[in-house]
């Protein structure tokens, strides 16, 4: 590997590793900080939080932005020591072997954050400002790499053992690795863990850690302190109002929906009345929501219109599950099939018109409202922009619930 293409890789593998501990950083804010809303968090189609927060934010409870640490940590090593195993069978003995092996770990990084760019844009529909920069990052290393590899990468493995052995007897290096790997491991031990509920898992699939008690009082203060505004949804006897602005087909409500059911529903019995939860439509569909003309949730108001005229026929609770249970496939037939599904009745398509007229009224409350993501709650009145952990919410809710 020549000296130049070292040289990009290693600032492209410091630029990957700045924002990559910038996402850690959000993340860890995101798990810890109720009240934390992401720098990076734009708009609907910009938004850090709902990335993180989704099922791809996180593996087997491990930030994957750790794992996007470790991987450029490991591409600055290569490139800063790699030199010190030259190719034995090389005629000229100062080529080494390392723009191969940055070769073979950028592919696999490659594959990675393409597959996470997929389920970024068209699964979420929400790109990550943090994750773009990582990922123009590991396809640089990828470019430049593949241009300069000097060693066929299926020799590899044959050689492996002896490039680490020639690479330890660098007492540089090999302090290196030492602290690289101590480092590490002790982030991934110490980082919060994120065992929330993911779409399509059930509340008794993962523990929720209680909050700790010397942040609860410092939070809540807070939240007294904002701003309560009239959202024009009378409480009827309930101390407490949770209003959500909704799209169905946005990955963040279906994850709020399975997190807060289990909530709502300890609530309804140990509290009856006590508690109000009323959706409130703002599809990511220009048909229906004239401040998101471009967006392309193309089903999402068939979805809003689906679940009111469900309502209407006591059906609306049943109607909501099917809809977060289908999002992945919703479309406006699969839309109007689960209507007739769930309520038995085949009038969807001649009373859309009419019934989209609601919809849109509730856009135009939430545009009033400044609106600028879904889900977004007003809880008495008190904006919260994404979803509050479980946890969280249950503090809030007996907080609330004691005034």
């Amino acid at each position: 590997m020549t000296p130049r293409t070292r040289l990009v890789v290693s600032v492209l593998g410091l630029a990957g590793l700045g924002f990559a501990g910038a996402s850690a950083w959000v993340h860890h804010r995101l798990l810890t900080d109720p009240s934390y809303t992401s720098f990076c968090d734009v708009n609907a189609t910009f938004n850090c939080t709902q990335v993180y927060l989704s099922q791809y934010g996180s593996f087997q409870g491990v930030s994957t932005a750790l794992f996007g640490l470790i991987w450029f940590g490991v591409t600055v090593l290569l490139a800063a020591f790699g030199g010190a195993a030259p190719d034995p069978t090389a005629k000229d003995r100062r080529v080494s072997p390392v723009g191969a092996y940055l070769f073979a770990w950028s592919t696999v990084g490659l594959a990675v954050v393409l597959y996470l760019a997929y389920a970024s844009f068209f699964v979420l529909g929400t790109a990550c400002l943090l994750c773009l920069g990582t990922y123009v990052a590991v396809a640089g290393i990828f470019l430049a790499t593949g241009s300069s590899s000097t060693v066929p990468v299926g020799d590899l493995p044959g050689r492996l053992g002896d490039d680490i052995q020639a690479l330890g007897r660098s007492p540089v290096a090999l302090t290196a690795a030492i602290v690289f790997l101590v480092g590490a491991a002790s982030l991934v031990a110490f980082f919060p863990k994120d065992n929330l509920p993911k779409a399509g898992e059930t509340p008794s699939d993962t523990a929720q850690a209680a909050p700790p008690q010397d942040a609860v009082a410092a939070w809540l203060a807070e939240f007294d302190a904002k701003p309560r505004v009239d959202v024009g949804v009378p409480a009827d006897g309930a101390k407490v109002v949770i209003v959500k602005w909704n799209d169905f087909q946005c990955p963040s409500c279906r994850e709020g929906f399975v997190w807060y059911k289990p909530v709502l529903d300890k609530y309804e019995q140990s509290h009856p009345g006590a508690i109000k939860f009323v959706i409130k439509d703002f599809p990511l569909e220009g048909e229906c929501n004239y401040s998101t003309p471009n967006m392309n949730h193309y089903a999402a108001c068939e979805a809003s219109v689906a679940l009111r005229m469900a309502n209407e026929v006591g059906k609306g609770r049943e109607m909501e599950q099917w809809l977060f249970d289908n999002q992945a496939r919703l479309n406006t037939e699969v839309v109007q099939e689960g209507y007739t599904t769930v309520t038995g009745l085949t009038n969807f398509s001649e009373r859309y018109a009419s019934v989209l007229t609601g919809v849109r009224q509730d856009v135009s409350d939430g545009v009033a409202l400044q609106i600028g993501q879904t889900p977004t709650y007003f809880i008495n009145g008190v904006r919260v922009l994404g979803n509050l952990q479980p946890q969280w919410l249950e503090v809030l809710i007996e907080h609330e619930l004691k005034k």
